[in-house]
Parts: structure tokens; C-alpha cells; sequence
């Protein structure tokens, strides 16, 4: 294991370690205020400082990472549902269908992303009937709204495995006797392009967390007394000429953790690679896992 996977597996295992147990046992952590410790600079006692209300930087940035992580798995795993049924129907039912489809989605894809995520998360807040004004509707407004703004790439990349996939003979044999279009896709075509699916997913998710950030960031996300990293980012932007740590600390958190993710995607995907190479004798698979990287490139 070279140093870069060994630092970035320590990397999240202790992040994912010390959030669960602050989250669990010590929530108070991140809301206990002492007046007479505002701004204190990182110390062994306060390992990222305080802020202005004299609150742990350190326990808001872990009670941070509950929201952050959660909320990017979230949102990309509604790009990938709707992305994939998108593009499953518009590689398997070709001609008028597959060009409508496609023009829609170059259309959507074209829109500029950040707007387009800010608007749709507002209109969530405002419009659907949500049970509670709480973290829930933040949570699930953030988890559509930018799940709804990524799922486009998704279904690019998800068509053209299909093109791919369709043409193969034990797709055609299939037809022959007599499955349906649908028994087709689910059982043989989409267990076919699972790899590079699972890669697209791994790739989605730390953009995610920045897009989350980036809402948060600007005042469309999580609000106070909630915290994600892109509040605390925020936050510290207004103190940024008395208190630099508390920017500094939570972008280096954020930092962190999506360097650590692309890290193990890489390391996935070189394995995949691997197998692919060796596995020349088993049943037709999707070419490779580097095929979806590629794919979202060429895109």
C-alpha cells in the first residue's frame, strides 16, 4: 500500500470513526458556548480553535460530516436512479425516441449547474409539503435538488454503455427467445454495465459534497443551528481578518476527505482494470470501470 492510500484510508476512517461517536454520545460538544473562549486560536485543548460564541471548532466540523457525507451519497444516488432509467430507454429504444431524449438532456446539461441547483433547492423548500421546517427539509431539498441537476451525465454515459451492450450476441439470443424488452434490460443488459455504473456513482459523490458545501456556503443549503462544512466555511469567511482558523480548518477537512475519496476511486478502478484484463474468457462484461471515467471526459 503506497503512502497516499495509507493516508487517505486513515483519512476517513478516522473522520468516519470520530463523527459517529461525537454524533452519538457527545452532540452537545458542538453547542456548548463559553463566552470567555471566543476565537481561541488551535491548541491541544480546542485542536481546530473556537468560534465567535466560544463553541469547538473541531466537534462542529465532525457534527459537520453527518451532513456533508450524507447528503452528497444521497444526492448521488438519485442521479444515478434517474440517470440510468433515462439512459437505459434512450440506448435500448433507438430512432425518434433515443434523439428526443438525447436533445432534452443536451438541453438540461447546458444550463449553468451551480443556478440551476440554488433555484431547484428553493423551490423544494417552498413548494413540497414537507412534515418539518428542520433538517429533513434541508436534507432532502439538497439531496433533489442537486440530485435532479446531475443525473444528466449519468444518462449520457449510461446510454452509449447500452449501445454497446445491445449489439452483443447474448443479447440478440436472448431476443430469440423470447424475452421482452424489459426482462432484457434489467437482466442482461444492465448487470452488463454494472462496473462502470459503480464507478460513475464513486465519481459523483465528492462533487456532490462540494456542491453541498457550495450551497451551504452561499446561504441555500443548511442553516444554522444546524452544520455542514460549507456553513462552517461560511462562517468563517465573515471572521476571516480576526480568526483565519476557521476557514482554514474546515477546508482542509473538506479537502481531505474529497482528495481521500478520488484516491480509493482510482485504486478501484486500476483493480477493475485488472480483473478486466484477466477475465478475457468469461461472458461479455462492459469493456472496463475506465470506461465511465472516459466517457464523462468525451462528455
Amino acid at each position: 500500500m503506497t503512502w497516499s492510500k495509507w493516508l487517505a484510508a486513515s483519512w476517513m476512517f478516522f473522520l468516519l470513526g470520530a463523527s459517529l461517536v461525537v454524533s452519538l454520545f457527545f452532540p452537545e460538544l458542538g453547542s456548548r458556548q463559553d463566552i470567555e473562549r471566543i476565537y481561541v486560536a488551535p491548541s491541544p485543548q480546542h485542536w481546530f480553535g473556537t468560534d465567535s460564541l466560544g463553541r469547538d471548532l473541531f466537534a462542529r466540523v465532525l457534527l459537520g460530516t453527518k451532513v456533508s457525507l450524507s447528503v452528497g451519497l444521497a444526492a448521488s444516488m438519485i442521479a444515478m436512479l434517474v440517470g440510468v432509467l433515462y439512459g437505459l430507454a434512450a440506448g435500448w429504444w433507438s430512432g425518434w425516441i433515443d434523439r428526443a431524449l438525447m436533445r432534452l438532456n443536451d438541453l438540461l446539461i447546458a444550463l449553468p449547474s451551480f443556478a440551476w441547483v440554488a433555484v431547484l433547492t428553493m423551490t423544494l423548500q417552498a413548494a413540497l409539503p414537507w412534515t418539518d421546517d428542520g433538517f429533513g427539509k434541508i436534507f432532502w431539498s439538497l439531496s433533489l435538488g442537486i440530485g435532479l441537476t446531475h443525473w444528466m451525465t449519468v444518462a449520457r454515459v449510461t446510454r452509449g454503455l447500452v449501445l454497446r451492450t445491445k449489439v452483443m450476441p447474448f443479447i440478440e439470443a436472448s431476443q430469440a427467445l423470447g424475452a421482452g424488452n424489459l426482462r432484457v434490460l434489467f437482466h442482461h443488459v444492465l448487470p452488463n454495465i454494472a462496473a462502470p455504473l459503480w464507478v460513475l456513482f464513486g465519481l459523483l459523490i465528492p462533487g456532490n459534497i462540494l456542491y453541498e458545501s457550495f450551497m451551504s456556503f452561499i446561504g441555500v443549503g443548511v442553516q444554522a443551528p444546524d452544520t455542514s462544512w460549507g456553513l462552517l466555511v461560511q462562517e468563517g469567511w465573515q471572521s476571516l481578518s480576526t480568526a483565519p482558523h476557521l476557514i482554514l480548518c474546515p477546508s482542509f477537512v473538506l479537502f481531505l476527505t474529497i482528495w481521500s475519496l478520488h484516491v480509493w476511486l482510482e485504486e478501484a478502478r486500476r483493480r477493475g482494470r485488472a480483473h478486466s484484463d484477466e477475465g478475457g474468457d468469461q461472458p461479455p462484461k462492459a469493456d472496463s470501470r475506465t470506461s465511465a471515467a472516459a466517457m464523462v471526459r468525451s462528455s
